[in-house]
């Protein structure tokens, strides 16, 4: 148990949830189809597969999405503050073993003052989506944990039983001892009371040999009285 302990303390440690999170928005372009997008990025700290999953089902919520060769792309955007009649791309690429999602407009003819305040607006997504993940991993640390408390803890009531069923094994086995020992010591005494009465008998026959040796003197000596009478 102590053991599990100690994972489960390493466990919730190392998770990236256990300390504030930043969040590492920037602006960037990337290539669709051979065509530079302008868009936002943000460094997610996690396995690139979860980040992606997780980017795409928080999306799903907002905005209905398509898969293409190398991105996807999104139309009907619901989010405060973005047009909904823009399509939007999107892509999440594995960076050192982390997630970095890229968003953008499909479009490259907005004037710079829309064009910055869509950037801003798709920052403030970007956030929230980011958001989103660290919130869902710490939502599936915290049920890995109760689970494993859980494990814990019917391992504890199971060892409390099993201590339980031992402490009555053990008085049972010192009241057996007891018992065992006083028989013994009447048995060690019925034995040294028998070994005394063998003593005495052995003692008792070898004086009644000798009695009845005398009075068989005693026999002889008074027909041999007989014979000189005759």
């Amino acid at each position: 148990m102590k053991k599990q302990l100690v994972g489960l303390t390493l466990i919730l440690l190392s998770a990236p949830w256990a300390w504030a999170q930043p969040y590492r928005l920037a602006e960037a372009t990337q290539r669709v189809n051979n065509q530079k997008y302008a868009g936002v990025t943000s460094w997610v700290e996690g396995p690139y597969s979860q980040v992606e999953e997780d980017w795409l089902d928080y999306l799903r919520q907002h905005g209905k999405i398509r898969r293409k060769r190398n991105y996807y792309q999104i139309s009907d955007l619901q989010y405060n503050g973005l047009p909904d009649t823009l399509v939007y791309v999107t892509r999440v690429s594995n960076k050192d073993s982390q997630g970095l999602i890229w968003i953008a407009p499909l479009t490259r003819n907005l004037p710079a003052g829309e064009r910055q305040k869509l950037m801003n607006t798709l920052k403030k997504l970007l956030k929230e989506g980011t958001r989103h993940y660290y919130l869902a991993q710490a939502q599936a640390k915290i049920d890995e944990s109760e689970a494993a408390a859980l494990v814990m803890s019917k391992k504890h009531q199971r060892l409390l039983y099993e201590k339980e069923k031992l402490a009555e094994d053990l008085r049972a086995a010192q009241e057996l001892k007891a018992e065992l020992e006083a028989r013994l010591e009447e048995t060690n005494l019925k034995i040294k009371s028998l070994n005394q009465q063998i003593l005495d008998t052995d003692s008792a026959a070898v004086q009644a040999y000798r009695d009845l040796e005398e009075i068989k003197q005693v026999i002889e000596h008074h027909k041999e009285e007989l014979k000189k009478i005759k």
